[in-house]
């Protein structure tokens, strides 16, 4: 499981959570819980499918994503006592496969994972952030005639534009795919089409991201002006704003 979603921006609620915890204690499931984004649930409220059932879930999480540090690759795992065995063989393997994590990264990892009053500031601007852009960016495509869900939490959108295929296709665009390769050439916008998350081939569907900014400027920004309309999306995160623009006129208009 991975919740929030990459690469749909969405999660499970904890009715859905306890609902699946019971199935996977029924069939004695073990359960890899990936919440690498759990940090980063729009409003703060993230649960974990280990409230419900510990015995038998995994949890996956990380540095790079949810404090945003792309490249900083330091991963963790978090066993219940009655799956020891498991991680013992776990690492057994990774030890014959990687060393050991650059010491710049186990440093930054020690202020992370010990939180504290700078990373909880952090976390509450980068999610005011990120939920007002997520928003801005799925109600603008919806606008364009895609089929996209509101993010609620991480950075991801996953929109349908099979609404426009007929007219696509009338364009020489086949599928997701060269729609995708198609965008990239003639507005310089780079998605990723949804084969590559699973669907099928002729799928419509693509994911977005949308953290192509300046984080640092976003942050201190906020700090002075916690209003996150759309002038202030447009002057402070500009290239994703210019790029669902772009994106938005080439499917409507051609």
């Amino acid at each position: 499981m991975n919740y929030p979603s990459n690469p749909t921006g969405q999660t499970f609620s904890r009715d859905e959570l306890e609902v699946l915890a019971a199935v996977a204690r029924e069939h004695q499931l073990i359960v890899i819980s990936d919440e690498i984004y759990g940090e980063l649930h729009h409003t703060g409220a993230h649960g974990s499918i280990a409230e419900f059932y510990p015995e038998g879930t995994i949890l996956s999480a990380g540095l790079s994503k949810w404090c945003g540090a792309g490249g900083w690759r330091l991963g963790t795992f978090l066993f219940p006592p009655q799956l020891r065995w498991l991680r013992d063989a776990m690492t057994a393997v990774a030890s014959e496969t990687y060393t050991t994590t650059s010491a710049p990264i186990q440093c930054a990892a020690v202020t992370a994972f010990a939180c504290g009053p700078d990373i909880d500031d952090y976390l509450v601007h980068a999610r005011d952030i990120l939920r007002a852009l997520g928003t801005w960016s799925s109600e603008k495509l919806v606008a364009a005639g895609a089929r996209c869900h509101r993010p609620e939490g991480g950075f991801y959108l996953f929109p349908d534009f099979s609404g426009h295929a007929q007219r696509l296709q009338a364009r020489g665009i086949a599928d997701g795919d060269a729609l995708c390769a198609r965008l990239l050439a003639e507005t310089g916008v780079a998605i990723l089409p949804g084969s590559d998350f699973g669907r099928p081939k002729g799928d419509w569907t693509a994911r977005l991201a949308y953290v192509d900014f300046d984080g640092e400027r976003a942050l201190a920004e906020h700090a002075r002006d916690a209003t996150v309309d759309e002038a202030w999306l447009r002057r402070v995160t500009p290239r994703v704003t210019t790029a669902l623009d772009r994106m938005c006129d080439w499917l409507v208009r051609g």
